[in-house]
């Protein structure tokens, strides 16, 4: 039984390789004291909940989370 060919190759819409350049610039990483996103859901009832708390406490929402993990790393790390 003979073998069918191979269907023909579609031609690529993605374009040439970036360059060397482009590719070295994409390796840059942020400062550490930089700030960057942390993006996740959680229930609107917890998101009150945090909010009041931050407010209640005089802080932040971001300091309020940083002093949470800090405790928990120390409690669990």
């Amino acid at each position: 039984m003979a073998k069918a060919p191979p269907p023909p190759r579609k031609k690529s819409n993605k374009g040439e390789p970036p360059t060397n350049q482009e590719t070295k610039a994409n390796l840059n990483k942020p400062e550490p004291g930089e700030l960057a996103n942390l993006n996740f859901k959680v229930p609107a009832t917890f998101k009150k909940d945090f909010k009041i708390a931050a407010a209640t406490y005089g802080m932040s929402q971001v300091e309020l989370l940083k002093e949470i993990f800090e405790f928990w790393s120390e409690n669990h790390g």
